[in-house]
C-alpha cells in the first residue's frame, strides 16, 4: 500500500450495472462497463463499451490524497471495513479533500459473508462540483459485502434508480 500511495503502483477496479428482482435472482448484468484506476495521486474513471451511455465522458482527478483517511483508500485500496462499526467516523474525506462522516452499519451475517450499509454525509455545506463525489453523496444506498475478517468482496450502490456493483475479489 505504501508503494501505491507513493505513486509507483496502480489499483484498478471495474464497475458493473445489475438489475436484481430479488436477493437471489439477478435479471440482468452488464459487466465491466466502467473502470476506476487509482495511483500516482490520480483517479481516472473510464467508460468501457456500454458504459459510454452511462458515463458520457471519462473523468480524471489529479493531485488527490489517497491516504488512510480517504474513504476511497478504505474501500478500494485497503479493502477492509474499519474496526469501528455502527458509529459515525468523522475523519474521512472524499476527492478534493471534501470532509465527510461515515458509518458502517452491520446488517447481517450469512454463512461466510457479512453485509454492511455504508452511510456517508458531507460535513460542510459547500457546493459539490466533483461528479465522483456527487454520485457517492447522492446515492440511494451503499451496501458492502465482506468475509468474516471484514475484507471487502463487493460494493454496490444505487444511483438514480440504477444499481452499480464493484467486485473486489479478483481485482489488482
Amino acid at each position: 500500500m505504501t508503494t501505491l500511495l507513493s505513486g509507483e503502483e496502480k489499483v484498478k477496479h471495474t464497475v458493473s450495472m445489475e438489475y436484481d428482482v430479488s436477493e437471489k435472482f439477478n435479471l440482468f448484468a452488464l459487466k465491466n462497463i466502467i473502470e476506476i484506476e487509482m495511483g500516482n495521486n490520480k483517479i481516472e474513471v473510464r467508460a468501457e463499451g456500454f458504459g459510454s451511455s452511462v458515463l458520457d465522458e471519462d473523468l480524471e482527478y489529479v493531485d488527490q490524497n489517497l491516504s488512510v483517511n480517504s474513504i476511497l483508500n478504505t474501500l478500494l485500496i485497503k479493502k477492509q471495513v474499519p474496526e469501528i462499526e455502527d458509529e459515525w467516523i468523522d475523519s474521512f474525506f472524499l476527492l478534493d479533500s471534501l470532509a465527510v462522516k461515515s458509518r458502517f452499519l452491520f446488517y447481517q451475517e450469512t454463512g461466510e459473508e457479512r453485509l454492511y450499509r455504508l452511510d456517508i454525509k458531507q460535513l460542510t455545506k459547500e457546493n459539490v462540483n466533483n461528479r465522483f463525489n456527487k454520485v457517492i453523496l447522492d446515492n440511494d444506498i451503499i451496501k458492502i459485502w465482506t468475509n468474516k475478517r471484514k475484507n471487502i468482496n463487493k460494493i454496490s450502490f444505487v444511483y438514480k434508480n440504477v444499481s452499480y456493483v464493484i467486485y473486489i475479489e479478483d481485482e489488482k
